[in-house]
């Protein structure tokens, strides 16, 4: 429904736009932030596309293989505007030669760059010394199957993956979920609140002013998490549901 509405106010926000040009050939992956641009449309139409998505979403415009067709990377999203602002396509463009999916390759990059700039330090990681892969994943503390994947917490460790959570209460703000979420971030010690929570214990963790939980859960609706556990990995795919440790290394490794 939320991507319904995405679209329909991006055809509200592009008609009588005439045109959106480029120096660069269209073949190019020339990108542009839209605050820099000389049109003042493409300004107004980024700035109000931006009040569907959280505050701080980061907007890129950059041409398309595809002749006659420019790409709108909105945080992890994609969506395309004809040149000559007539029409807007919400879907993937395959390549003919190879088969390619040159949309979900764009997503993926785009989740990449996006999970590269977080802080780490507003995530709870669990990382071997040495580590082959990382992942990142939306977790619930009350979901089970979240519950059952950081069972084996250690034997993910010992394949080699580190883990990098993020909160995602499904249930939304100000519930029971949420506020689990709150006292396992402000417990001094955030790697055993997390595992004594997903254990169903109580936590007697006083609130912080500084925990991200809100942060968090708009990052997963950036990145359309409609379930937990999500994972993305570090090649940008995303992976829902459980896994074994050792399939999950199986998957990482492309096997």
């Amino acid at each position: 429904m939320k991507k319904i509405i995405i679209i329909l106010a991006l055809l509200t926000l592009i008609i009588g736009y005439e045109s959106l040009k480029s120096d660069e050939s269209n073949s190019s992956e020339t990108s542009v932030d839209y605050k820099d641009s000389t049109d003042q449309r493409i300004k107004e139409i980024v700035t109000n596309l931006l009040d569907f998505f959280p505050e701080g979403t980061k907007v890129n415009l950059k041409s398309s293989p595809m002749e006659g067709l420019y790409a709108v990377h909105i945080g992890s999203q994609v969506f395309y505007i004809s040149d000559d602002g007539k029409f807007l396509l919400s879907g993937d463009i395959y390549s003919t030669q190879t088969s390619e999916n040159i949309t979900d390759t764009e997503r993926k990059t785009a989740r990449i760059e996006f999970l590269n700039e977080l802080d780490s330090s507003s995530m709870i990681i669990f990382s071997p010394i040495e580590y082959q892969h990382s992942v990142t994943i939306f977790t619930d503390i009350d979901c089970g199957y979240c519950r059952k994947f950081h069972q084996q917490i250690d034997a993910v460790m010992n394949e080699g993956i580190q883990v990098r959570y993020i909160f995602f209460p499904r249930s939304g703000p100000d519930t029971e979920s949420w506020y689990k979420a709150q006292k396992v971030w402000c417990n001094a010690n955030q790697q055993q609140a997390i595992t004594l929570a997903k254990q169903g214990k109580s936590l007697n963790s006083q609130k912080c002013s500084n925990d991200p939980v809100q942060q968090h859960y708009d990052m997963g609706r950036m990145f359309n998490v409609q379930g937990t556990p999500t994972m993305v990995t570090d090649a940008g795919e995303i992976i829902v549901g459980y896994l074994s440790a050792a399939d999950l290394r199986d998957r990482l490794d492309g096997k």
